[in-house]
């Protein structure tokens, strides 16, 4: 299956999938699918294929309804039924993982595997692709030591395409050979709050410091204007995401009022005569060498320190961020979230309190892990909409994270390829289909 942007399952090597009842769901395959080595994809190869991903701990960590699953089984050469445990709304769309063949290398797409190294892997024009040939013969992946040196590499026509650029470097390397491609992430920037340590432990003090942030001032000083607002866990462009939901407006003048009515009241902060007066002062970890989530959190604190609020910033290893974070030793953590396209993924982080590995926030609101499990639950759309609506305003009122902005991905590509005009969605997703502008020889690109 894929996902669109709106959070909805999409045919792919699934063309069709049929919920019988509330355990059980139907899928049937595209005819005509073969992998790279040949091998025809049947309900009885699937099987096999999904029961690998489903012992796969990684996956059932980041798709969770995978542990739903009980019994796998064809039903036909292009018909198989999964079986579940209890209901599990969300499974369709977490059925997005590609299926492989053997040690993963064998898969469907457009493109196959025939040379990975340290130094480069190379791709090669899978001429039997279910959607049609692709247009470029081959892909070359490097990588490099630095995305300045990806820039000049690119710059040189070196490279045909720079993965990932940041909004700061755009003007830099953008020209009439180069041509930069926008587009949303479903990923946001947030200070994730330990719920479980004070000051946090307040509601009020939560959505005191949602309100006491300038987002629109945020996204202009540091992504470059390549952003928008989040007040909150869900994609804005879900389906059932309901829009009349009043979002937070930039008060700092309430969030200080907020904040004396919850005891923290200006110079109440220890910490020292050295220190100049604060309501309150927290740490807040990040993972070092993230220089974009350094200049987020310098904002941040900028903006927070207005109120009397004093944040301080510890950078460590991204061993031991994680570390850290699993075992809930912060008191806060600034992080760039997967939160989107489908309810899976805020249900992943905000669902339940004290639960390993992602559930490492400790947010305890007894209406929205109710109105969570509903969404888990619920096949029938109007029932959805309307619990994500009310989850929606619950955790406005009582946030678990100082939602900051969405982001978005720049991507670089040489002029000398035509893209097609495909506006919000990764410009990689369509490579099969980029053709050359001008006469050349045979499309290769790296």
């Amino acid at each position: 299956m894929n996902v669109s942007v709106d959070g909805r399952a999409l045919p792919r090597l699934a063309e069709s999938w049929t919920w019988e009842g509330e355990r059980r769901l139907r899928l049937k395959l595209r005819s005509g699918v073969v992998f790279h080595d040949g091998t025809p994809l049947t309900a009885s190869v699937a099987v096999e294929a999904i029961r690998r991903t489903i012992e796969d701990p990684g996956y059932k960590a980041l798709y969770p309804s995978l542990g739903d699953v009980t019994a796998i089984s064809p039903a036909g050469d292009l018909q198989l039924v999964l079986e579940l445990s209890r209901p599990s709304a969300f499974l369709a769309e977490e059925l997005e993982f590609p299926l492989a063949l053997g040690s993963g290398t064998i898969g469907t797409g457009p493109f196959r595997l025939v040379k990975r190294q340290e130094s480069e892997a190379v791709l090669e024009r899978f001429d039997r692709y279910y959607l049609g040939t692709p247009k470029i013969d081959q892909i070359v992946i490097r990588p490099f030591e630095t995305l300045r040196i990806a820039w000049a590499s690119l710059l040189r026509g070196d490279v045909d395409m720079v993965n990932d650029v940041p909004p700061e470097a755009v003007d830099f390397i953008r020209n009439d050979d180069i041509q930069v491609i926008w587009y949303p992430r479903w990923f946001q920037f947030l200070i994730a709050f330990n719920s479980q340590r004070p000051p946090f432990t307040s509601p009020a003090v939560r959505h005191a410091l949602n309100i006491a942030v300038d987002r629109e001032a945020l996204i202009a000083n540091v992504l470059q204007g390549q952003g928008r607002p989040s007040t909150g866990p869900f994609w804005p462009q879900h389906w059932a995401y309901d829009k009349s939901a009043v979002p937070y407006r930039f008060d700092p003048g309430l969030a200080a009022t907020l904040l004396d009515g919850a005891g923290l009241r200006l110079g109440t902060a220890s910490g020292g005569s050295h220190l100049a007066p604060a309501r309150a002062r927290f740490t807040c970890i990040l993972p070092a060498d993230f220089a974009l989530l350094e200049r987020i959190g310098l904002e941040v604190q900028k903006q927070l320190f207005d109120i009397g609020v004093d944040v301080r910033f510890e950078l460590l290893p991204a061993e031991e961020f994680d570390a850290r974070m699993r075992q809930g030793r912060f008191e806060a953590a600034l992080v760039d979230m997967i939160s989107g396209p489908t309810l899976a993924r805020p249900h992943l982080f905000w669902a339940f309190p004290r639960r390993e590995g992602l559930h490492a926030f400790g947010y305890e609101n007894a209406e929205a892990s109710r109105l969570f499990e509903v969404l888990r639950r619920s096949t029938n759309e109007a029932a959805t909409r309307s619990a994500l609506g009310r989850l929606q305003r619950v955790m406005l009122e009582d946030p678990p994270a100082l939602f900051l902005a969405w982001n978005q991905r720049a991507r670089a590509v040489s002029s000398r390829f035509r893209l097609p005009s495909e506006s919000e969605r990764d410009p990689l997703l369509t490579i099969r289909q980029w053709t050359e502008n001008s006469g050349r020889p045979p499309l290769s690109t790296q």
